[in-house]
């Protein structure tokens, strides 16, 4: 029997849609031991306003000198209803993706060490990989914008700077159903079946080329138990000086 849970798919994404995530090799490795995938708050990625507004969002500016009135009351209000909602939203659990269908050399370099790795899979596919029903799960494509004074707090949760517009980002959140689900800082590792989950490995191009056989026999090996639902080890088509 299908597990029930709450999925929103935001508008203008396709739950057919190809996603790729770069990671380190010792992840994956977890990942396939312990069937889990682990996710993180919001408020610890590198983006600074993952975790706080850009100052000018959060107040509107007023005219030195101007008198104060009942309207800049109210304003200063609701910008302190904002600020308060995007804080909370920080500790939201969070796994970003990307939409590029091909290598990208750029997320090899900011997203992995050279022993690292890119995990081809779809939306649908990791929503059904998901096993527990303990979250509701949110997915939408991330917009390059920026965030404004009028952004409101839905759309800031995919709303990122334009200087991140390479990543094509594509974001789930999850959000525990029970509210005496643990919480954590650092972040909660999720059941999943793998051979849902994955349609492919890529390796690093970074990796020697000895090293790459060695790790596509080991886990073809070790994790490719059910034959029906084999996913692809392969090597990466990017060339890299050695």
């Amino acid at each position: 029997m299908e597990k029930l849970r709450y999925f929103l798919l935001m508008d203008g994404v396709d739950k057919e849609q190809t996603i790729c995530q770069y990671m380190d090799l010792d992840y994956l490795l977890r990942l396939l031991d312990t069937r889990t995938y682990f996710v993180k708050p919001k408020q610890s990625f590198q983006d600074f306003h993952e975790r706080c507004l850009p100052f000018k969002s959060i107040f509107k500016l007023h005219f030195i000198g101007r008198e104060c009135d009942k309207s800049m009351l109210a304003d200063t209000e609701e910008s302190l209803v904002r600020l308060r909602q995007f804080r909370e939203s920080g500790t939201m659990l969070t796994a970003c993706w990307t939409e590029h269908r091909g290598e990208n050399a750029l997320m090899w370099r900011n997203f992995t060490n050279k022993m690292g790795i890119c995990i081809k899979s779809s939306i649908h596919n990791f929503i059904a990989s998901i096993d527990t029903d303990d979250y509701d799960i949110c997915c939408g494509r991330m917009s390059y914008t920026g965030i404004h004074t009028e952004t409101e707090i839905v759309d800031c949760l995919f709303t990122k700077d334009k200087a991140f517009a390479d990543e094509d980002e594509i974001r789930f959140y999850f959000t525990p159903r029970c509210s005496q689900s643990d919480k954590t800082d650092k972040g909660v590792s999720i059941p999943v079946l793998p051979q849902v989950l994955i349609d492919e490995i890529i390796l690093s191009p970074y990796i020697n080329v000895q090293a790459c056989k060695v790790l596509i026999d080991f886990i073809n090996e070790k994790y490719n138990i059910d034959k029906q639902n084999r996913f692809r080890v392969r090597t990466s088509e990017i060339k890299i000086k050695s």
